[in-house]
């Protein structure tokens, strides 16, 4: 989505504004791509200025936009918010709300050492969770799923019937704390974690904002990381910038622990600086057009 963040206080009353992008997969994308991955984005946007500007945007920082969709009859979507937790989306009609399965036709899944999907993806219509399904179900090696539970979109009344078939297909899944207890009310910690694992992934991370983050790998090992202190300019795209950081040290070969500190990194960056994606720390330059 093309996003435009109030700078200067809350949204009903600012005066400044600074433009960009976001969305949680291109936001991933990104974090991938500063960290040296070669990564694909496949999504639709529309043929409008905004959608020019979040293609160059990607473009600029290296994702492979090959399967990218320009759709004529479909806006982008937009966000609209501030940096202190107010944010509102007009992406209702929008382009990528009419993904379907079949915009992964030409992609070659099966040779990706990670695909990478959330559940917002399943709650903007039915046909782009069965895109979401079937991106999975192609899927040779690591399979990841970030839960992102947002409010009133299409299927936000049934987030856990529809995301649930996406955690059980992952062998890496993401959510806060309070994401999770929507599927295992009352369950905290540890025992939350486990009770998820029961449901299909291999390996599954619990994210605590300001405290910090934990995971239980594949082999049962509870593992704690505790979030240094730092600034929360706009903490927008830091559970995004997290999951980059923590996918980048898996694929890499480093341990959970190692992941853990690595993803935390990447996320306290974003949070101190404005916009989804600005502060991620950039391993190598950004390649020239």
């Amino acid at each position: 989505m093309l996003s435009v963040v109030a700078v200067d206080g809350p949204l009903e009353r600012a005066t400044s504004f600074v433009a960009t992008h976001g969305g949680a997969e291109s936001n991933v994308c990104v974090g991938l791509a500063r960290r040296g991955h070669v990564v694909a984005w496949v999504s639709a946007l529309g043929e409008d200025p905004a959608g020019d500007r979040v293609a160059t945007a990607l473009a600029i920082e290296g994702v492979d936009l090959r399967w990218l969709r320009r759709d004529p009859g479909r806006q982008t979507g937009l966000m609209l918010r501030d940096a202190v937790g107010a944010v509102r989306y007009y992406r209702g009609g929008s382009a990528a709300s009419a993904l379907t399965a079949h915009d992964l036709a030409s992609v070659p899944v099966e040779t990706a050492r990670a695909v990478f999907v959330t559940g917002i993806t399943a709650l903007i219509g039915p046909e782009p969770g069965a895109a979401a399904l079937e991106l999975l179900r192609r899927a040779t090696e690591v399979r990841v799923v970030d839960v992102n539970l947002r409010r009133r979109l299409w299927g936000s009344d049934r987030a856990v019937e529809l995301i649930e078939p996406l955690v059980a297909s992952a062998d890496i899944a993401f959510a806060g704390e309070h994401e999770w207890q929507a599927f295992e009310p009352g369950a905290t910690g540890e025992e939350l974690a486990r009770r998820i694992a029961g449901r299909g992934p291999r390996e599954v991370v619990v994210k605590r904002g300001p405290r910090g983050a934990c995971a239980l790998d594949a082999d049962g090992r509870w593992v704690e990381h505790a979030r240094e202190p730092g600034p929360d300019a706009d903490p927008v795209g830091a559970g995004d910038a997290f999951a980059a950081g923590y996918l980048s040290a898996r694929l890499e070969g480093g341990t959970v622990e190692e992941a853990l500190a690595t993803g935390a990194g990447c996320g306290a960056a974003v949070a101190a600086t404005v916009g989804d994606t600005e502060g991620f720390p950039r391993r190598r330059p950004a390649p020239a057009l």
